[in-house]
């Protein structure tokens, strides 16, 4: 059995080697990818402002003699920006700080099944959703300052768009359905998270009104709730850091739905159509548990059968008891003896320690050693 768990172990170790190997190599080039999609959509931007201030250096120096720039093909795209501009990198996943779950998952899902675990944690990653409104402290000079309700918050991106801010004409790519008609259409530009803060509506204690303030830090924690079914609000509950003050949730948009005749009626979907027989398993044999998840003949698996282990230890006392019961010659026995007898004697000195005797007589060797020493040294 201390082989069987010493070959698990050398598995296992090599599978987690294996593991930590490819999950770096994911991390890696996720990170890649992310670097490559953010150089270019600055990039684009860079030639956007470059050409911007061409065109305003021309104007100036030229007055009245300046070149048109809205002709030709430009004639109607003149001023707009390009998709990329919108279709900014993901972040790797291990480098995402908000929750990994739904709102409407069960309390206890964000690790594993046996862990129980949720999500804790602070800054606005996790804890601003749709319908907040927040204030833009970081960026453009015309945006600094202004307040408005988030539209859209994209954690993969670590962006969010605001209604009616950042907007922008984005140009339409080609092959787009309808572009002949509209070729571009005006949009909100998103914004990274990390440039805006949470406003929340405060009630004075000196004067007892209702005013806005910023909130610089949010705390994100217990307790949760499990939501409702597609909701876009997380399981935890947020506060001001600090302070304790909990931040209520906006609330989400309700859709309404409106019946149709053609439309599959609520009895019909919720009705049990399959009724499991007694006489008949519930699957084809039981072993097939173990091939889909993989868990018997994984090279990592922590565990092994009871009847397995159960073997394997008879196999191990059987051994033993073969080791005891070998045959040995009067000789070999004398000698086992004589072993046993001298390393019990020997610990016994050791224990007790040298005798005066013992002590005597080699101080007589030491003595006589001495003295023929020197007699060697005169002659």
């Amino acid at each position: 059995m201390q082989k069987i768990l010493r070959i698990n172990l050398l598995s296992r170790n090599q599978a987690l080697k294996a593991t930590r190997r490819k999950e770096l190599k994911k991390l890696k080039q996720d990170w890649s990818e992310f670097e490559q999609r953010r150089i270019a959509v600055e990039k684009t931007n860079r030639e956007s402002i470059k050409t911007e201030r061409k065109h305003r250096r021309e104007d100036w120096i030229a007055g009245p003699l300046a070149p048109k720039h809205d002709v030709g093909e430009k004639a109607e795209l003149y001023g707009t920006v390009d998709t990329s501009l919108l279709q900014t990198g993901k972040y790797p996943e291990p480098l995402r700080r908000g929750p990994k779950g739904n709102g409407w998952d069960p309390v206890g899902s964000e690790g594993l099944e046996e862990e129980q675990k949720e999500w804790e944690g602070e800054g606005n990653e996790g804890n601003i959703v749709e319908g907040d409104r927040v204030c833009v402290v970081y960026g453009k000079e015309d945006l600094i300052g202004r307040i408005g309700r988030v539209k859209n918050v994209d954690l993969e991106a670590k962006e969010l768009t605001i209604e009616r801010l950042n907007m922008a004409d984005v140009e339409f790519p080609k092959g787009t359905p309808g572009r002949d008609r509209i070729k571009f259409q005006g949009m909100e530009l998103p914004i990274p998270i990390s440039h805006v803060r949470l406003v929340h509506r405060l009630t004075d204690e000196e004067t007892g009104r209702d005013r806005d303030v910023i909130v610089q830090y949010i705390r994100g924690g217990a307790p949760y709730f499990q939501r409702e079914a597609h909701s876009p609000l997380p399981r935890h509950t947020r506060y001001i850091a600090g302070e304790d003050i909990e931040i209520p949730w906006p609330e989400p948009e309700i859709p309404s739905y409106q019946a149709w005749p053609s439309d599959t009626s609520r009895f019909e979907v919720e009705h049990q159509s399959f009724m499991p027989s007694l006489y008949y398993p519930p699957l084809p044999h039981p072993e097939i548990l173990n091939e889909l998840r993989n868990d018997k003949y994984a090279r990592d698996r922590e565990w092994h059968e009871a009847e397995y282990t159960r073997m394997k230890i008879l196999e191990d006392a059987r051994a033993a008891w073969y080791q005891q019961r070998k045959l040995q010659s009067p000789k070999e026995q004398l000698r086992e003896q004589r072993i046993k007898d001298a390393s019990q004697k020997t610990k016994e000195i050791k224990e007790r320690g040298m005798s005066d005797e013992t002590i005597r007589i080699i101080r007589e060797l030491q003595m006589s050693k001495k003295s023929r020493t020197a007699k060697t040294l005169a002659a």
